[in-house]
C-alpha cells in the first residue's frame, strides 16, 4: 500500500508529536518539517527540515502546527499551492464558522481539500459531544476542562512547608499496584529532601506509595497532563431520564496529533472544500484501523 506523504508546519510541542505519530504509523511517511529559519538543527529528526514547502518533495498533506493567529495564512499559502492541509485552531462557535468558511472559499478556488479543527477541541471532543447528542437530542452538554491530577491530594501536597505550587496524580505502578507521583515546585530556599520527607509522612499520603519530582514549573508540567469531565443530560420530562458521562485524561498535543493524523487519511477522497470532522462519511476515520478497532467492541 502506498505510503501518504506529510509535511509538518511549525516545530513546536505540537509539531513533535506530530513527527511521532508519522514514525509509528506504516500508512504514512514525513516528507519533510517546515520551521523559521533560526529554529535549531534537530538531529532526533529523520527527515528534510525547510523554510518553505516549496523545498520538500512530494507532499500529499499538509499538517499545520502553528499557533492560532497564523492558521489562516500559512493555509491560505498551502492552499494556493495545491497542498491539501489539515489544521486543529482552537477555534468555537461564530469564530470557528467563520475560519471554516474562508479556507472552504480558498479550497474551492484552488481545488483541493482541507480538514479544520481536527485536534483535541475541536476535534475529538467534538466527535464525543455528537455522539451524546444523538442519544440524547434533547438535553444539554457540560464541558469541564482540568488537569490530570486528584484535587485533593494536589492543594494538600502545596500546603506543604517549603512547597510553592503542586501536583498530585495517581498511576498504577507495573504491578498494578496504586501509586501516587506528586510533582512540587519548591520555593527558592526550601529544601528538597525535608519538603520530600514531610509529604510522604502526611497522614493523606500514607495510605499508597508516594513518589517526589522536584520540578522547574508546575505550570509548564500542566499543559502536557490534560483532563475533562463531558457530560450530557436529557431535557426534564424525557421518559429516559438519559445521561452520559465521559472522564478522559490525556496528553492533549498527543492526542491532537494522531487526530491530525487520522484526519489527513480522509483527504484523498475528498472533494475540494473545507471539512469539519463532522463533515466526513460515516467511518472515514478509521482507515486501515478499522478491523482491529471493531475486535475491541465485538
Amino acid at each position: 500500500m502506498k505510503k501518504i506523504r506529510l509535511a509538518i508546519i511549525g516545530l513546536g510541542r505540537l509539531g513533535r508529536k506530530c513527527a511521532e505519530a508519522i514514525a509509528a504509523d506504516q500508512t504514512a511517511e514525513l516528507a519533510g518539517v517546515v520551521r523559521r529559519p533560526e529554529s535549531a538543527t534537530e538531529p532526533w529528526l529523520k527527515a528534510p527540515l525547510v523554510t518553505h514547502v516549496s523545498e520538500l518533495d512530494k507532499v500529499d498533506v499538509a499538517l499545520i502546527c502553528v499557533p492560532v493567529d497564523a492558521v489562516m495564512g500559512v493555509a491560505q499559502d498551502l492552499l494556493r499551492s495545491r497542498i491539501p492541509v489539515v489544521e486543529c485552531a482552537r477555534l468555537h462557535g461564530e469564530s470557528f464558522l467563520g475560519h471554516k468558511a474562508e479556507i472552504h472559499r480558498d479550497a474551492l478556488r484552488h481545488k483541493v481539500s482541507a480538514i479544520v479543527g481536527a485536534g483535541c477541541d475541536p476535534g475529538v471532543l467534538s466527535l464525543f459531544r455528537s455522539q451524546f447528542a444523538l442519544l440524547a437530542p434533547r438535553g444539554h452538554t457540560e464541558t469541564s476542562l482540568h488537569t490530570g491530577s486528584s484535587l485533593h491530594h494536589t492543594l494538600a501536597a502545596a500546603g506543604i512547608k517549603g512547597a510553592k505550587q503542586a501536583l498530585a496524580t495517581e498511576r498504577l505502578s507495573r504491578t498494578d499496584t496504586p501509586q501516587r507521583y506528586v510533582y512540587v515546585e519548591l520555593e527558592p530556599s526550601a529544601d528538597a529532601a525535608e519538603v520530600e520527607n514531610a509529604l510522604v509522612n502526611d497522614s493523606l499520603f500514607r495510605d499508597e506509595e508516594t513518589l517526589v519530582f522536584p520540578v522547574p514549573s508546575i505550570a509548564a508540567l500542566e499543559e502536557t497532563n490534560r483532563g475533562v469531565v463531558l457530560e450530557r443530560h436529557a431535557a426534564a420530562g424525557e421518559a429516559s431520564h438519559a445521561s452520559f458521562l465521559l472522564e478522559a485524561r490525556y496528553d492533549e498535543a498527543g492526542l491532537a496529533a494522531r487526530m491530525m493524523l487520522a484526519a489527513a487519511r480522509t483527504l484523498p477522497s475528498l472533494q475540494a472544500g473545507a471539512y469539519s470532522l463532522l463533515d466526513l462519511p460515516p467511518g472515514a476515520l478509521w482507515g486501515e484501523q478499522r478491523p482491529a478497532v471493531e475486535k475491541e467492541w465485538m
